[in-house]
């Protein structure tokens, strides 16, 4: 990562912006191919579902009833387009990357000894406390049932009938919060996991305890990191197995 970090950091150049009401945050989570790393091995998966998602648009049942439909009078029409409503109000997606990740994305997928993963982008208000928002790539290990009150309605009319309350459990999965106190912070919480072939006897197979289900046994590579950021500087943050770079900019109010 150390030989990779100054080429990247030189494509950044320092501009003075001005004091607004938004943050900018971009995403690259990365994979370290020259590294051989002891990985956790765990049973269940955590589920990072309770976060806002900027991947994955909800169904209808999965947002509250209280949720807007349609986005709120006099929003501009570059942010209706993408309108939200189970993401926080002021929460703005952002398909794209800017000049800069664009490099950054394609040094890294040249390059022999890393590869990108995922790109993830948004802008959020300067708030003193904002949620983490959930982030994850579209490979799907598992997925669990997670009803938010004890009774769950069935859809009898779905192949699913609870596919309503089920999260889907990624193999690049977590979440990436920007908070203010004092000073600004970014709290990074990832997880990069596989399944793993877990052989089964054949006398284990005939018990009539055994529950495949609770033979799955996966990998676990985690970046669980905070640490106090600058604005229009790149920021690395870095395992032996995966890494992730993120950029925070400040928005100038129109």
């Amino acid at each position: 990562m150390k030989r990779l970090m100054p080429l990247l950091l030189l494509l950044f150049c320092s501009a003075a912006a001005a004091d607004s009401g938004a943050y900018r945050v971009e995403v690259i989570v990365f994979r370290n191919l020259d590294v051989v790393a002891e990985p956790a091995v765990v049973e269940q998966l955590r589920s990072f579902s309770g976060f806002p998602d900027l991947q994955q648009e909800p169904s209808a049942g999965e947002l509250p009833d209280t949720a807007q439909v349609d986005p709120p009078p006099g929003l501009p029409a570059a942010q209706a387009d993408i309108y939200r409503a189970d993401l926080p109000d002021d929460l703005q997606v952002i398909t794209g990357k800017s000049k800069l990740m664009d490099n950054v994305w394609r040094r890294l997928r040249s390059s022999k000894g890393y590869r990108p993963l995922l790109s993830s982008a948004w802008q959020q208000n300067r708030v003193d406390y904002y949620p983490p928002v959930h982030i994850h790539d579209q490979q799907v290990l598992d997925n669990q049932l997670r009803p938010p009150t004890p009774v769950m309605v069935a859809d009898l009319t779905a192949d699913d009938p609870l596919s309503t309350y089920r999260s889907n459990l990624y193999r690049l999965d977590g979440s990436v919060q920007l908070r203010r106190s004092r000073f600004l912070h970014l709290d990074l919480d990832l997880e990069l996991r596989e399944k793993l072939q877990v052989t089964v006897t054949e006398a284990v197979y005939s018990n009539p305890a055994f529950n495949a289900v609770d033979s799955d046994q996966y990998q676990v590579f985690s970046l669980h990191q905070s640490r106090q950021v600058q604005t229009d500087r790149m920021q690395y943050f870095d395992t032996p197995y995966f890494g992730a770079l993120v950029l925070v900019t400040t928005i100038q109010a129109d």
